[in-house]
């Protein structure tokens, strides 16, 4: 029989930050129970609940170290953040409390984490593929593997399968400060950009983890959610871009909002089209033929629809 590995002298940390979590985070905390290599520390920090999500926690049985942290609801930043501040492991994973890893989720992202290190690679995060579950039945599968330098690619989008299926080195986290708390919204392509510029990034091409996506999601709220957008462009851009070119920069601040106006479109909300599209058009003339002027038809077609609505008001009364 061949040699088998050593067991790895790295040690696992997983956080999970919760909010109003009751009705997952038993089957969230079941499936890191279920790892073919078990965490070292699992810490769930409670930002703000009101449900018994808390309390839920506390009855798990565990056979991991399991700490509850409390805190008034800050997002999910300064849980994670405050996490950090009670983990020495060497390794941190991120969970969020309504998603599930399969059984060797651990396991082989710290084989691959101890491959890149023998070799010398200057690592710093690494990830796995994702079956996204949607409420409605559907199941879309996220595969983009990264494996090494990545900078360029988070500029352009976040290239990372998932909060849920990011493992990084806790030195590198810390040394770059933690999470952006300001930030509640893409705080997490925030820190991942932050890693890729200076450290390797890579993928283990397994799905690793189911993520449920509800209707509390960006795609349902983006009228709650655009205010949180525009303030992550604005930190995003202060911190790279002077690193970027300013097409670079035009690219990116335009396909940010275009994202939120496909939705507001989508959604027919009008109004909010009209404002992100006239938001983008002061940043760049550009806006006219971006995305091969898609932007521009959808402004466009909520700009006649509002005008129809008023008039479809007067011939009723």
């Amino acid at each position: 029989m061949p040699d088998q590995a050593p067991p790895s002298p790295h040690s696992v940390c997983v956080i999970i930050a919760m909010y109003n979590g009751a009705d997952s985070i038993e089957q969230t905390l079941a499936s890191v129970a279920g790892q073919t290599r078990l965490p070292d520390h699992v810490i769930v920090i409670d930002d703000g609940s009101t449900d018994d999500g808390p309390q839920r926690v506390k009855d798990f049985a565990a056979p991991f170290r399991l700490t509850l942290l409390h805190q008034a609801n800050e997002g999910q930043a300064s849980a994670r953040n405050h996490g950090l501040q009670h983990c020495e492991e060497t390794f941190v994973a991120f969970l969020d409390a309504d998603d599930r890893w399969y059984p060797q989720k651990l396991e082989q992202q710290v084989a691959l984490f101890d491959e890149l290190i023998r070799q010398g690679r200057p690592v710093g995060l690494v990830d796995c593929y994702v079956h996204n579950d949607y409420s409605d039945g559907k199941r879309i599968l996220e595969n983009r593997q990264k494996n090494g330098r990545h900078f360029d690619d988070f500029i352009r989008a976040n290239v990372l399968n998932g909060v849920s299926s990011a493992m990084a080195r806790r030195d590198v986290i810390m040394q770059l400060g933690g999470f952006n708390a300001s930030l509640r919204y893409s705080e997490d392509r925030f820190m991942w950009t932050r890693i890729a510029e200076h450290w390797e990034v890579h993928t283990v091409p397994e799905v690793l983890l189911q993520r449920m996506v509800n209707s509390a999601n960006m795609t349902a709220q983006p009228t709650r959610y655009y205010p949180y957008k525009i303030r992550f462009i604005e930190a995003y851009l202060a911190q790279f871009g002077a690193q970027l070119s300013k097409q670079q920069r035009i690219d990116f601040a335009l396909g940010s909002h275009s994202d939120f106006l496909e939705l507001f479109s989508r959604r027919g909300e009008h109004a909010q089209v009209i404002g992100v599209y006239r938001r983008m058009l002061e940043y760049s003339w550009q806006t006219l033929i971006f995305r091969n002027g898609k932007p521009t038809l959808r402004f466009l077609y909520a700009c006649v629809r509002s005008l129809r609505k008023p008039a479809a008001s007067t011939t009723a009364h």
